[in-house]
């Protein structure tokens, strides 16, 4: 599967944009601010709701309109699909199958895998545990796609237990939607290491290759809660914290992959070169690992050139081209990346 025909409409600067792509290798270059990003942005945003920028949805919509529309054609074999979505500054959001209306975001995730990768995405390693939570998390998702059903289980019995923390409910309400939270949350964390446990040898073994100046690399899958307690009896240990602060203390919400090196945490010890290509070895073993279930996402790479090296470049677009998906690449220096990506369609964006 891959998008053959992508229209853009008030998205950002880009007011109205038509692009017929190859299957495999497409490559947008231009001087900065001309809307390359924008691009990649509205493929992600049609698969996922969301930017991989920190914005708002109105932000998204050109100013001088009141909704932004991205429409794909999708070739599947011989077969044709598309997909439109459409999304207004009150908030409404339409999506459409072919002719069919689309009601959740999660359909359209399911039909158009998108894997994106931006200059920060040095942020994995960098920043809290959400981020390497959510890493894990999408995942999971894009394989098995009743993930999502109860990750929203866990997540509203959070969400209620917290509200009777501050409450200070009665015990027998709390005990209840406890007993719900231990079930939900050990068959959320049963999924969530089973993964780990296939994606965590591949890391190490792309971050040796990519970068051998990295000794001692350690990962280690923290659940949320202690290893020697089960998560009733933390829950029993927790109770009088749970009700002093209105909120959980530990649970699936607290799971992280700890990253070391050394022993010591490598957002300390390694510079921001390091952790973009060690970032970059977890998004590539997450594609691989993908593609080992039978998954193959579309991947954006926006401003892949970017504080990379002539040797890590080489390495990771020898990645990406052996993966034979389909690419969509932003650069400034079109010379130098079409040296590499030989085979690539090239698009000049211009303002």
């Amino acid at each position: 599967m891959f998008i053959n025909k992508l229209k853009i409409t008030n998205f950002r600067i880009l007011q109205e944009k038509e692009f017929n792509f190859t299957e495999n290798i497409n490559i947008f270059h231009g001087d900065n601010g001309t809307g390359k990003t924008s691009i990649l942005e509205s493929i992600h945003y049609l698969s996922t709701g969301k930017s991989f920028r920190k914005c708002s949805f109105k932000s998204l919509i050109n100013v001088d309109f009141n909704y932004l529309n991205v429409f794909v054609e999708l070739v599947n074999d011989d077969f044709k699909n598309t997909i439109s979505i459409n999304k207004s500054k009150s908030g409404l959001w339409k999506a459409r199958f072919n002719n069919s209306t689309i009601t959740k975001q999660s359909q359209i995730s399911n039909l158009v895998p998108v894997v994106s990768i931006d200059p920060e995405v040095y942020r994995l390693v960098d920043l809290g545990p959400i981020n390497r939570r959510n890493f894990l998390d999408w995942l999971v998702f894009h394989v098995k796609h009743d993930y999502l059903i109860l990750w929203k289980k866990v997540q509203k019995c959070s969400k209620q237990l917290n509200s009777l923390y501050k409450s200070k409910a009665n015990t027998n309400e709390i005990d209840l939607w406890e007993k719900s939270f231990i079930e939900f949350s050990e068959q959320l964390n049963e999924v969530r290491e089973l993964f780990y446990k296939q994606i965590q040898p591949i890391i190490l073994s792309l971050t040796k290759h990519m970068q051998s100046d990295i000794c001692n690399l350690e990962l280690e899958y923290y659940k949320g809660w202690s290893e020697v307690l089960t998560l009733k009896e933390q829950l029993t240990k927790d109770r009088k914290r749970n009700l002093l602060y209105g909120q959980l203390q530990h649970g699936p919400h607290k799971m992280d992959i700890k990253i070391h090196v050394l022993n010591n945490p490598a957002s300390q010890v390694l510079s921001r070169g390091q952790k973009k290509v060690l970032s970059l070895s977890f998004y590539m073993a997450y594609i691989q690992l993908l593609q080992n279930h039978g998954v193959k996402p579309i991947v954006c790479l926006d401003d892949l050139d970017a504080e990379l090296d002539d040797n890590k470049l080489s390495k990771v677009s020898e990645f990406f081209i052996q993966s034979n998906l389909q690419l969509f690449i932003t650069t400034v220096l079109s010379n130098k990346i079409k040296k590499i990506f030989t085979n690539a369609q090239m698009f000049h964006v211009k303002h």
